[in-house]
């Protein structure tokens, strides 16, 4: 038994329902149907054909025949609708052609089959430019090739720009405006450039290199700017340093105190700020344990106030003793003088 799936098997009736669509009576599709399978040749012309064979010509050639339709509406003439259909008296080749102007009848056909639209773009150019030179640059291009190191001249960067360069300038401006720095603008303009073509790269070639070699260079030369851009930003900021340091040097020269108290305020202050972390953390704690360890008179005991009372009277009856023995000299020295 053979398989045959539902789709081909319903093939048949298929064929037939098309083949009924296109007739108007059944004899016209029995003939259909004998005639379905056979490979035939499509004449230019139905011509000697019944009236069942041009309506069947008729349905297989209706694209060519809306055209036929149209270039008869857009002709005014015979003569202008057998040069449309191609079709000329003297037959001449296309460097003939093409070496020759154009008829009325051609430059008519020419503007109603789409010309009316390339003049309204040339209009378009023209307004676009300023001078001759512009509008022949703009639709002839150069009369001499340009080298590769040639500088744009003003009017093809004029050109240029009204052709579409003005959304590139403003995408540009957006992004150095949105970017804080130059490699942050030259990061994003990479990426966007690299993300444009990501797909078609894909599809056409998986990279940029050929071999490992050319990989490993590519590498090798990136670190190397690296380097170099880091240590052009070292040097910078080095000099800037010691630019300021030398102007910081000159300042305290101008400003150096020439009194001796100044002088040595001074010299203490930089002894000071000479100190290394350890000598002044010894020096903290020494101050503060000396702080701790300090004692007031307010802070003594009762014994030890009393203690100091009784020594304190002492040294007063003693004081006062001394005193005495003073005065009984000079006085018993003033008697014997008597």
């Amino acid at each position: 038994m053979a398989l045959v799936d539902r789709q081909v098997a319903g093939l048949e009736y298929k064929v037939e329902r098309e083949l009924a669509a296109q007739c108007g009576t059944w004899q016209q599709l029995n003939i259909m149907k004998k005639k379905y399978g056979e490979v035939r040749e499509n004449p230019p012309s139905c011509e000697g054909m019944t009236r069942s064979e041009r309506l069947l010509w008729y349905r297989r050639n209706q694209p060519a025949i809306e055209l036929d339709n149209y270039r008869v509406s857009s002709s005014s003439n015979y003569r202008q609708l057998q040069l449309a259909r191609g079709q000329r008296c003297v037959v001449e080749s296309e460097e003939e052609k093409l070496g020759r102007d154009r008829t009325k009848s051609e430059a008519l056909l020419w503007y109603r089959n789409g010309g009316e639209e390339m003049m309204e773009e040339e209009k378009a150019t023209a307004n676009l430019c300023g001078t001759w030179k512009q509008f022949h640059l703009m639709t002839r291009g150069r009369a001499e090739e340009r080298d590769e190191d040639q500088v744009p001249t003003r009017s093809e960067r004029l050109c240029w720009y009204r052709s579409g360069g003005s959304d590139l300038v403003d995408a540009r401006n957006n992004l150095a405006r949105d970017s804080s720095n130059w490699m942050q603008y030259k990061l994003t303009r990479d990426k966007q450039a690299f993300s444009s073509n990501l797909e078609d790269r894909m599809n056409t070639n998986w990279s940029q290199f050929k071999s490992k070699h050319e990989l490993s260079d590519h590498f090798a030369e990136q670190r190397s700017e690296g380097m170099e851009e880091r240590e052009m930003i070292r040097t910078q900021i080095r000099n800037r340093i010691s630019r300021e340091s030398v102007a910081k040097t000159m300042y305290e020269i101008h400003r150096q105190p020439w009194e001796l108290e100044e002088l040595e305020e001074e010299s203490s202050r930089k002894v000071q700020a000479g100190l290394s972390k350890e000598e002044r953390i010894e020096e903290l704690r020494l101050t503060t344990e000396s702080m701790l360890t300090h004692r007031t008179e307010y802070m003594q005991s009762t014994r030890e106030l009393v203690l100091q009372a009784m020594r304190e009277d002492q040294e007063a009856v003693a004081a006062s003793r001394q005193s005495r023995k003073k005065v009984t000299v000079v006085e018993q020295a003033g008697t014997v003088a008597a």
